[in-house]
């Protein structure tokens, strides 16, 4: 802490407008007010105080009144709101079962394991979390063909890099500095391909543009590995000796022609083959990733595996300059108990049908949760304790909303309200990032992170609580009060903390720039020799089923899944569901990343809405044009599952044919019109990314 002056102080804090972290100082009066912040010019991090003292914050413990839906509680003590929710759990378990009553984690994510622990001491199985439909398919279908991630690490720079194919992602819009970013701009010798339904800041720079139609990303990976083959570009020597399955998946890829490639994703032959030699051929390559545009698909799974074998195909795994594999740089202690849901208790949501999922993700699959809430499938859930859950985040939202309100209880914590809390018992509120202490842990690079605990810059406002004390005085009033040290939420951090080394726990309490953490393979790979600091595989092999990289999995086909990455049609498109393309000719995705706003955050700060006030829908000129739409004109965009309201943004960034609406907008939620059947089979994710449309002036 710094004197300003006599009257204002300084503390150091990181931003949770998003999960990157970023370093903030805040200035603060001497009444205990937050006056000013410096940090990263990031809107949303510089917004931080405009949410922490906005006008509908949650402040006090509220109970439902009226009917569920209505908006109408009533102010209660934490003692009644805590007793209550205590109560109505211990209530369901007695008549349905601990594994019938659910724990939700949503944003923000820092108290994960402390509500983890609740669920597993409860007895119940059912942790649930927002990875359902984000970032956790992309690392298990990594995990499963190589061993390792390489999601995480595929926005890090490298100087080394000589050509970029940068694949449905766009910096500027989604990775913090955005604009700042070092893919946001061109880059003397390095060539950039991108793949993208929309003509983003990153798609204008491109050398070659691929603007597929959404959903055909496997049929264009599978593409570009038969030009790779039929050329001879592929490497190998790393082939024969790291790799399984490699005959067989080349085999397969022999059937996706640059001409059948090209009609099935609606690109030009010539672009393709072009891309495909720029990128075989110009080395080091790095393939730049989304965590979740190639996956929120009903064959993403599968699209996402055929996409990232393209650097195992050319040689640029886990080399400088290519796709670095992720390594751990840190252990905090777990709390979670997660040994003791594997070991002793019943299975899963999901494990029932999403199994390989649930190996690697330490939760269950809340794309189900309505099916279970409604139907008791897989598995009856009766009960809620959540924070930060939104029903926006559901496919066919309205029937998660429905299934809310089906609960014999619902309890959340949250900032604001929004259709979830609508449908709850109980609303808690919950303290700000600048409210509330946390051990933070940065990823980094391949080998380089950082840990810092954040101490609490500010009192919370009225009776907020951080999300981690709730869980633990929930925990406490169950009875299990030395199992959750009795309330004491510090105590909490310092537990996980015992898991750092003794000097990077110190420096991380006390040093107001946290620690730096490195991954000890390093060492490891100096100590056998390997000076270069990349391939990990000449030391550590590759740790999937077979031992090598997975073109052909064994994994998936123990599963009883296809082992090569097959292609297969969108579930809901022109080409597979024709006779519903007559009524909505026009496919529908959604999701694109906007700096001003995270999923359904910040869309009532008046300062990010002044530079994007309306929900907008993307639409390409003659689309437009063809049903007499203009720029700027309120439109219906309609699916089978119902219709929404958007403001038209006519341009040339989107393909023709395909239209785009933003995501997170609590009162044009396009999730209204996406499908909850359209699972992927391997990993539950819903399709977001390519759906079935119609749109008319409104």
């Amino acid at each position: 802490m710094t004197d300003l002056n006599e009257a204002n102080t300084v503390k150091r804090t990181t931003c949770y407008e998003c999960d990157a972290n970023c370093v903030f100082d805040v200035t603060i009066d001497p009444a205990g007010k937050a006056i000013a912040l410096d940090g990263p010019e990031c809107p949303r991090g510089q917004a931080q105080l405009e949410r922490e003292y906005h006008a509908d914050r949650l402040l006090y413990p509220l109970k439902r009144v009226g009917p569920k839906g209505s908006g109408e509680f009533e102010r209660i003590s934490w003692d009644e709101a805590l007793d209550t929710i205590a109560a109505e759990l211990v209530k369901a378990r007695a008549k349905h079962g601990a594994p019938a009553v659910g724990f939700f984690a949503g944003y923000t994510k820092e108290a994960r394991p402390q509500l983890q622990r609740l669920a597993h001491a409860f007895g119940s199985p059912n942790y649930l979390t927002e990875a359902g439909c984000c970032f956790s398919a992309t690392m298990v279908a990594e995990k499963l063909t190589f061993g390792y991630k390489i999601k995480t690490t595929s926005t890090v720079e490298s100087p080394a890099t000589k050509c970029l194919l940068v694949w449905s992602t766009n910096p500027p819009g989604s990775i913090p500095p955005f604009d700042d970013h070092p893919y946001s701009r061109r880059k003397k010798g390095r060539a950039v391909i991108v793949v993208e339904p929309r003509k983003t800041e990153t798609a204008r720079l491109a050398d070659i543009h691929l603007q597929i139609r959404p959903g055909t990303d496997g049929a264009l990976a599978l593409g570009f590995h038969h030009l790779i083959f039929a050329n001879g570009w592929q490497d190998h020597a790393f082939l024969h000796e790291y790799c399984n399955g490699v005959e067989a998946f080349r085999d397969y890829a022999a059937e996706f022609t640059p001409a059948r490639v090209a009609e099935i994703c609606g690109i030009d032959e010539a672009d393709l083959r072009r891309a495909v030699e720029l990128f075989a051929t110009t080395k080091p390559a790095q393939i730049v990733l989304s965590p979740t545009s190639t996956v929120q698909h009903a064959n993403g799974f599968q699209n996402h595996r055929a996409l990232i074998l393209l650097s195992a195909v050319t040689g640029n795994l886990d080399r400088e300059g290519g796709n670095r594999f992720f390594n751990d740089k840190i252990k905090p202690k777990p709390i979670d108990l997660f040994d003791v849901c594997r070991n002793e208790l019943p299975p899963r949501i999901g494990d029932e049908v999403f199994p390989i999922w649930t190996k690697y993700w330490p939760a269950a699959q809340s794309m189900l949760m309505p099916d279970c809430m409604l139907e008791g499938k897989p598995q009856p859930l009766r009960a809620l304790l959540a924070m930060g859950i939104n029903t926006a985040m559901w496919p066919n939202s309205k029937r998660m909303e429905r299934a809310l309100a089906s609960l014999d209880f619902f309890a959340t914590s949250d900032f604001f309200h929004n259709p979830a809390t609508l449908q709850a018992d109980i609303v808690l509120p919950a303290a700000t990032n600048l409210e509330r202490a946390a051990l933070i842990a940065y990823p980094g690079c391949a080998y380089k992170g950082e840990v810092r605990y954040r101490h609490r810059a500010l009192e919370p406002r009225g009776e907020a609580r951080p999300d981690a004390e709730i869980f633990l005085d929930v925990g406490v009033r169950l009875g299990m009060g030395d199992m959750f040290w009795h309330g004491d939420v510090e105590a909490s951090w310092s537990e996980i903390a015992q898991g750092l080394d003794a000097e990077v726990r110190d420096k991380a309490y006390n040093d107001p720039e946290g620690a730096t953490v490195y991954a000890g393979a390093i060492d490891e790979m100096v100590d056998a020799g390997f000076l270069d600091g990349d391939r990990i595989y000449r030391l550590f092999g590759f740790p999937t089923a077979t031992g090598q990289v997975e073109f052909d999995s064994k994994e998936l086909r123990d599963a009883g899944h296809d082992g090569l990455p097959i292609y297969r049609e969108p579930a809901e498109s022109p080409v597979s569901t024709p006779e519903l393309a007559r009524d909505y000719p026009l496919v529908l995705t959604s999701g694109g990343r906007q700096k001003y706003f995270t999923h359904s955050q910040q869309h009532n700060v008046a300062s990010l809405l002044a530079h994007d006030p309306k929900p907008r829908v993307q639409m390409h000129p003659a689309d437009a044009a063809a049903r007499g739409i203009a720029d700027g004109d309120w439109v219906k965009v309609r699916s089978p599952r119902g219709a929404v309201r958007f403001a038209a943004e006519v341009n040339d960034v989107m393909k023709e044919g395909v239209v785009h609406c933003f995501h997170g907008w609590n009162d044009a939620n396009v999730n209204e019109l996406t499908e909850h059947t359209h699972l992927d089979p391997i990993s539950g994710f819903p399709a977001f990314k390519a759906l079935l449309c119609e749109v008319e002036r409104a």
